[in-house]
């Protein structure tokens, strides 16, 4: 079973969203874990049922990175930077289970909230993910804003 999570763990982080605002219903927060680089994850529960007895277990993992200028080389690569990606960006990450019975939700969000700190947390707690996290951001949306200007430029 760990084996099979942590493929799937993996899967998961290679498809996970990274968006400048995604805000899941801060009434189904479950835990919060304050790293030691400053920054906060948040677990929020979005567990629902399906059919029957059977629910699919939902558990959205947000990490706001806000920017700061020891980010950056310079004021003026930070100052681009906020007008691109405002003032954070936000890590999103959806873990989902399908089938879960309604007696085992609970156990199970806890279940995928334990394996992630156990196999995930180290890589955002590392010093240099904020750094990393808003440049490779930046790059994102740099590699998007070409991809549309090359498409509007072959076709007009």
């Amino acid at each position: 079973m760990d084996h099979h999570y942590l493929q799937h763990s993996y899967n998961m982080l290679k498809i996970a969203r990274f968006s400048k605002g995604v805000v899941p219903n801060m009434n189904d927060l479950v835990r919060e874990i304050p790293l030691s680089n400053g920054l906060t994850v948040r677990f929020f529960d979005a567990t629902r049922r399906y059919f029957g007895d059977y629910h699919q277990v939902r558990v959205k993992i947000c990490l706001d990175v806000p920017l700061s200028a020891d980010l950056f080389d310079d004021a003026g690569s930070y100052d681009a930077a906020v007008k691109i990606l405002g003032p954070k960006v936000q890590a999103y990450l959806e873990i989902e289970h399908q089938g879960v019975p309604t007696l085992s939700t609970s156990e199970m969000v806890q279940r995928v909230i334990q394996q992630f700190i156990n196999h995930s947390l180290p890589y955002f707690q590392n010093p240099a993910f904020p750094r990393k996290f808003v440049h490779s951001q930046l790059n994102r949306r740099a590699l998007k804003s070409r991809s549309y200007i090359a498409m509007h430029h072959s076709n007009g």
